[in-house]
């Protein structure tokens, strides 16, 4: 089985190649910017046969597909970041709508028998009441943010070409996750990387944003397991919440995080860090994805544990 991972050296994507290279009979590709900023990066993907790919030129997506002809492709090439959407939305609309509209086209024209993944986001939901929780597929869309927008769409142009195409794709609406190897602009790495700084010396306490906001976070090693399971055994022009079910307190991350560290770490309140439009509470129906057979093996003390390690090493070895 020939398996295309658009993006592979971003966070889904590496885990997803831990994933895929641990499996028999899959031939792994995989893409990345021209624009990588460390080079080297690539050869930490040696299993996998590499080829430069910027999804915002369909004659380079065109040319990644012709030569693989994949069977099964996960595009996880995108803008993540909700709070660098408020920032620079127009990269965020550019590669998020424009760079998948490119990717289907070219699946239409080249493998239309391919099976595409599309990983949306939960914030797609935006402010849901206390009481329509937890967060069902069939809850009504109504994107607060830049990010979330652009996934919406997204979706939408997804559900255009399986509609109109017959392309076979799937879609995911995931929740926050986090794990080991997370980068910066993300609350549960952010503070991860704080608390080390300061068990270093470099910094003398964290800071921190809304610390009362309610989050589902689901470990990214299951996250790809998902994705595995609902492009094997779901049913494509379906969207799957991928999320754990269970909502936990920004306060208590930080707390589990400094606990870890084995410091008593002081905090500090920037209201900078605050979200234009902020979500409090924020928690997911997985059911429909558990009937696929999926159930998640890490807790959140399991992520959060390894993610403090993971910057521990970083830092050591920087």
């Amino acid at each position: 089985m020939k398996v295309l991972i658009i993006g592979i050296t971003g966070f889904a994507g590496t885990f997803m190649y831990h994933l895929l290279t641990s499996l028999k009979n899959i031939h792994l590709y995989g893409t990345f910017r021209h624009s990588t900023k460390n080079r080297n990066i690539v050869n930490n993907f040696s299993k996998a046969s590499l080829l430069e790919c910027d999804v915002n030129d369909v004659y380079s997506v065109e040319k990644v597909l012709s030569e693989v002809m994949p069977v099964v492709i996960f595009h996880f090439a995108s803008y993540v970041s909700v709070y660098n959407s408020f920032r620079n939305p127009l990269p965020t609309f550019q590669t998020n709508m424009i760079g998948t509209a490119n990717l289907l086209e070219g699946v239409k024209k080249i493998v239309s028998k391919a099976r595409i993944l599309i990983p949306g986001s939960a914030e797609e939901y935006g402010k849901v009441p206390k009481d329509k929780m937890p967060i069902k597929e069939d809850y009504p869309l109504n994107p607060v943010n830049p990010y979330a927008i652009s996934k919406k769409v997204q979706e939408e142009i997804g559900l255009y070409y399986f509609k109109t195409f017959g392309l076979n794709i799937y879609f995911t609406r995931t929740f926050h996750y986090t794990g080991p190897g997370q980068p910066l602009g993300f609350v549960c790495s952010d503070i991860a990387k704080q608390v080390v700084d300061v068990l270093i010396g470099k910094m003398r306490s964290i800071v921190v944003g809304n610390l009362k906001a309610k989050r589902d976070f689901t470990d990214i090693r299951d996250v790809v397991n998902a994705y595995w399971k609902i492009i094997n055994s779901g049913k494509a022009g379906e969207v799957y919440n991928i999320c754990s079910g269970k909502s936990i307190k920004i306060q208590e991350i930080v707390d589990k995080l400094i606990k870890f560290s084995g410091r008593n770490i002081p905090i500090e309140i920037d209201k900078n860090k605050f979200r234009p439009s902020d979500v409090p509470y924020f928690v997911g129906d997985n059911m429909k994805l558990k009937s696929l057979g999926w159930a998640p093996k890490y807790t959140i003390d399991n992520s959060l544990s390894e993610l403090l390690e993971w910057w521990r090493n970083e830092i050591r070895t920087s």
